[in-house]
């Protein structure tokens, strides 16, 4: 059995790098046509790359997912590619602030990209998938929603993560009976843009923390979002899923 339907169409958010571009990735190689969201600045070079070497159906489209409005419009338009049956929710940003100095603008960016962004993109994916006979929507959350880490002083982020997370399970019993099921995925310690500045010692401390003494591949994050979105999960809605190395077993 397939996991995924060649043919119907993902909305990816955050998908020009880290995460989000593997997703695509792995989404494409399927035969899975996509369109892909971002912010106006970022740069969707290597995913166009990435959707024209797969030969799928794709867009690129520039989102701010602060913004409800531009986000409905542009995730309308992914009906365009065929039936809409796939969303997965990348978008994120973190900032490594103290929490008695941060800002209400940078607690509240981080707030409105990272939980009121993935609130509206949910908004305008549950209008799509219905018409298309339901689907499967997958918020990428993370292990920050569920620990504090040691060593990281990120609050606004811990709490966004941890929002995702409810939020999904909210959803996920919302909208059961329309056939729409909603889960997230949490990562760990993930190989990203968002972690490449790491300083090398807290690098290896992070690792040493991890049972399986490493950082994840974007690769590996990818590839259970698949099959959180895919028919192997068809009774799994309102689940966060771990995976980060252990890190929470601890």
């Amino acid at each position: 059995m397939q996991d995924l339907v060649a043919g119907h169409v993902a909305v990816v958010t955050g998908a020009a790098r880290g995460i989000g571009l593997a997703v695509v990735e792995a989404l494409t190689s399927r035969g899975v046509a996509v369109a892909c969201l971002d912010h106006p600045d970022a740069d969707t070079t290597r995913v166009t790359e990435v959707c024209r070497a797969a030969g799928v159906p794709h867009l690129v489209l520039a989102v701010d997912v602060r913004d409800r409005d531009a986000v409905h419009a542009a995730v309308a338009r992914s009906a365009e590619l065929g039936p809409v049956s796939y969303a997965v929710n990348c978008a994120g940003v973190d900032s490594l602030v103290q929490s008695a100095t941060v800002s209400a603008e940078d607690w509240k960016r981080v707030l409105d990209i990272d939980l009121d962004g993935v609130m509206f993109a949910c908004q305008a994916e549950h209008d799509v998938l219905l018409a298309s006979g339901g689907g499967a929507i997958v918020n990428i959350a993370s292990m920050s929603g569920h620990i504090v880490n040691r060593g990281v002083s990120h609050a606004a982020y811990s709490a966004a993560k941890a929002g995702v997370i409810h939020v999904s399970k909210a959803l996920a019993v919302e909208w059961a009976a329309a056939g729409i099921r909603v889960n997230s995925l949490s990562p760990g310690y993930t190989r990203t843009p968002m972690t490449a500045d790491i300083a090398p010692e807290l690098e290896a401390r992070f690792e040493s923390e991890t049972p399986m003494g490493r950082f994840a591949e974007v690769e590996e994050i990818a590839e259970p979002v698949v099959f959180l979105l895919g028919r192997r999960a068809s009774y799994v809605t309102g689940a966060d899923l771990l995976v980060d190395g252990g890190f929470c077993a601890w």
